[in-house]
């Protein structure tokens, strides 16, 4: 146990219980808080208009039973939450989450009364650990090689973007989206009970990977009814069904796989022309001035976002390896405890296991952050939050469908985003992350392996399965 004495005279101890948690205890006496709280008595009694006195002449017993309790509570708790501060930050204490009043030892806490009080606090210690991440971490960034294919591709896609809708009543291609509403069926055919009904869906059969479905999608009409394995139909894609039949991914292993799809209509784009207003829509006015600029500048837009795309699972795998060599150990039942007093809300005695363990994750992997922020001294300029900033309008305007927005909009977008108070907070996250990651970048060794795309989504496939 240690005790800190400082000029007040307030005197606090620390009791250090295990690894994560401990007891910090304040005491604070009558000589603490006497010499300020006489003179808020005397304050306030110059400035009292009460009934009957001159100002100034107001007892001094009467202004203590008028605001004695409060003044005292609101001093008392000051000079508390002062003090128990300043001895974690004195003695270099990192604490996770806020000091609790403690569960195991009762406070002396009489306001009626000017006398000593005692508060006790329980505290969740944040984990002492050293960085565990040197040239023996191996991954890879892939080197991702298009061929004429992928651009030719993108290019089929953008004119079907911005081109016309039609509406007609037979498929003819597997570039016809089909609208159906999908039942769930029994064996026997028929509605199953309690199961998803008319459920509007659009399907492109272009996209879906079973020979099967796809052929049956193919050449349809309005109002036929077809009979379809909704995971084939979805390729098996969790997030994919249960988006298009609405529905939670915790209920998709209880549906039957057979499902009856009336088609209720069917879209047929007409792609734009490839010419100068095509272009000037995509790639901004005047930015090309004909087809075989427009594909070379494709193709520098495939391989930037490519790279991207690279850089980006090399992050995550940056992620895995960093979780992998720090397997941290927090004051589980403290933060539980804590969650639950500070947003009951959200967090209740029947759902703190399951959202603690997402919490726990996100607070692991920050401290492994702030260790590496703080070993390798990043640092964020004003500079920095401003970039950054300027990038994130920019790709969230581009989300929206405006591909080449202008500065001067990007700017005006960006300045409202600055409104919300804790926009710069969440930019300034952003910025830190991307630092840390690139210093981890700088102490592991990364190879270089160039493969075609689908070779490295399948790569993609293969972590995310690990994960």
């Amino acid at each position: 146990m240690h005790t800190l004495l400082i000029e007040t005279s307030v005197n606090v101890t620390f009791e250090k219980k295990d690894d994560f948690n401990a007891i910090i205890s304040v005491q604070i006496t009558n000589e603490d808080y006497k010499e300020n709280l006489d003179k808020q008595f005397k304050d306030y009694r110059k400035k009292a208009k009460i009934p009957g006195f001159r100002p100034g002449t107001v007892p001094i017993g009467m202004v203590k039973q008028m605001i004695g309790r409060s003044a005292l509570f609101e001093e008392v708790n000051r000079l508390t939450s002062e003090q128990l501060y300043k001895y974690l930050q004195d003695n270099k204490i990192d604490i996770l989450g806020q000091p609790m009043t403690s569960e195991e030892k009762e406070g002396e806490t009489d306001f009626d009364n000017y006398g000593d009080f005692t508060f006790h606090f329980d505290l969740g210690l944040a984990p002492v650990f050293d960085l565990n991440i040197s040239t023996k971490d191996k991954l890879t960034r892939y080197e991702i090689e298009l061929d004429g294919k992928e651009i030719e591709t993108e290019i089929r896609n953008l004119r079907r973007q911005n081109g016309k809708l039609d509406v007609v009543d037979k498929s003819e291609t597997e570039n016809d989206s089909v609208v159906m509403l999908m039942t769930e069926v029994d064996k026997k055919g028929e509605h199953k009970d309690g199961g998803i009904f008319e459920q509007e869906v659009t399907v492109l059969p272009e996209v879906v990977k079973s020979k099967k479905v796809k052929k049956q999608l193919v050449g349809v009409s309005t109002g036929d009814v077809l009979e379809l394995n909704v995971f084939d139909l979805f390729n098996d894609n969790e997030m994919v069904i249960a988006q298009s039949l609405g529905i939670e991914k915790d209920v998709i292993p209880t549906l039957n796989k057979t499902f009856k799809g009336e088609v209720k209509e069917i879209r047929r784009v007409k792609e734009a022309e490839l010419d100068q207003a095509f272009f000037d829509l995509v790639m901004g006015p005047g930015a090309v001035a004909n087809e075989e600029e427009f594909k070379k500048k494709i193709e520098e837009n495939l391989g930037a976002y490519y790279v991207a795309e690279a850089e980006k699972q090399l992050e995550a795998e940056i992620n895995a390896v960093l979780d992998a060599n720090h397997k941290l150990s927090l004051p589980d039942d403290f933060l539980k405890r804590w969650l639950q007093g500070t947003k009951p809300e959200t967090y209740t005695a029947e759902n703190i296991d399951e959202l603690y363990s997402k919490e726990s994750g996100v607070l692991k992997k920050q401290l492994i952050r702030e260790k590496i922020a703080e070993q390798e001294n990043v640092e964020v300029t004003d500079e920095d939050i401003n970039q950054t900033s300027f990038a994130y309008t920019a790709q969230m305007l581009r989300q929206y469908g405006l591909n080449n927005p202008d500065p001067a909009m990007v700017q005006n977008f960006e300045a409202k985003n600055r409104e919300d108070k804790g926009y710069l907070m969440r930019i300034r996250d952003v910025v830190v992350d991307k630092k840390v990651l690139d210093k981890v970048k700088e102490l592991i060794t990364i190879k270089p392996k160039k493969l075609a795309v689908d070779k490295f989504y399948d790569e993609v496939k293969k972590f995310n399965e690990k994960g």
